[in-house]
């Protein structure tokens, strides 16, 4: 054996974690991993292992460990990149883990910021009838991109979204006994900025209120 090296001496499958590998290195363990790292790696009985390839053997561990977590929160729902990074950095992995990990999610396809902010979009568009400005500031706080996010809000109809403002402008207004209509009219305006319409959406929906109270 080369000065320097040590050689694994056994491979054994964990009787509680089936998919988890036990690594004994000149008979004595030395670490736990996934099962694809040893397959990826391809670890064997027999194998000498200088110094650096016993740290690359934990390094891939770590990565293993930090896409199973990402895969875990994205199977609760599609999350940003950036959102990700966040928690992956969070629970204590090292910058260049986090990286590895965002880079094959991505290459697999299970990390597209452009995708994301379609659906989040449409999500809160067709489900929660928010206005562009509500999204625009909802996407970036988590992480995406202006210009991606530009992009995914470009598919929103002008007219689409004046109908939500109008419909949930209507809906306010009905409710509201107030005999004050200029109170009313502040108080709708208010309303749907909290729901995220642009001023200019705004002003077109309590000029067609006025039209509508007075159709002479």
């Amino acid at each position: 054996m080369i000065a320097g090296q040590q050689r694994i001496t056994a491979i054994e499958v964990q009787e509680k974690k089936r998919n988890r590998r036990s690594i004994f290195v000149d008979g004595k363990f030395v670490m736990g991993v996934d099962e694809d790292v040893v397959a990826d790696l391809g670890l064997h009985v027999g194998q000498q292992l200088a110094e650096e390839e016993l740290q690359k053997i934990v390094h891939a561990e770590l990565v293993s460990k930090a896409k199973q977590k990402a895969l875990n929160l994205l199977g609760y729902r599609s999350r940003s990149r950036a959102e990700i990074a966040k928690r992956l950095s969070r629970a204590g992995y090292a910058e260049e883990v986090v990286e590895e990990v965002l880079s094959r999610l991505e290459d697999l396809g299970l990390i597209d910021d452009a995708r994301f902010s379609a659906s989040w979009v449409n999500s809160r568009v067709a489900g929660k009838g928010l206005g562009k400005a509500r999204i625009r500031w909802e996407l970036r706080q988590k992480g995406v991109a202006d210009e991606v996010a530009e992009e995914a809000l470009s598919a929103v109809d002008a007219d689409a979204e004046y109908r939500l403002a109008a419909d949930a402008a209507r809906r306010r207004w009905g409710k509201d006994k107030d005999t004050d209509e200029r109170a009313k009219r502040r108080r709708v305006a208010s309303f749907l900025r909290r729901r995220g319409f642009e001023w200019q959406v705004i002003r077109e929906v309590l000029s067609s209120l006025d039209t509508e109270a007075d159709p002479t």
